[in-house]
């Protein structure tokens, strides 16, 4: 794994905790979670990718998914005792 690919899944976790932080003060469920997440996560890049008529990202590759879901799970169940 390059650095390049590791700085794209730490973008990717980063955007994902802000969203579910958004979700955690809405009181989401863990579906609200995981949706504002990959959200946030993957949204400005799946725009970009569309605009410059590109393959979408985590369509090719469902890793930056998985990070987003992840981020989101762990909020959902730490969020409340901080």
């Amino acid at each position: 794994m390059s650095p390049l690919e590791l700085l794209d899944y730490a973008s990717v976790l980063i955007f994902a905790l802000t969203g579910a932080l958004v979700a955690s003060r809405a009181q989401l469920d863990v579906v609200g979670f995981a949706f504002l997440a990959c959200l946030t996560g993957v949204g400005g890049g799946t725009l970009r990718d569309l605009l410059l008529r590109r393959e979408v990202l985590w369509i090719a590759d469902p890793t930056y998914l998985a990070v987003a879901c992840g981020a989101a799970i762990v909020v959902f169940f730490t969020a409340h005792r901080l």
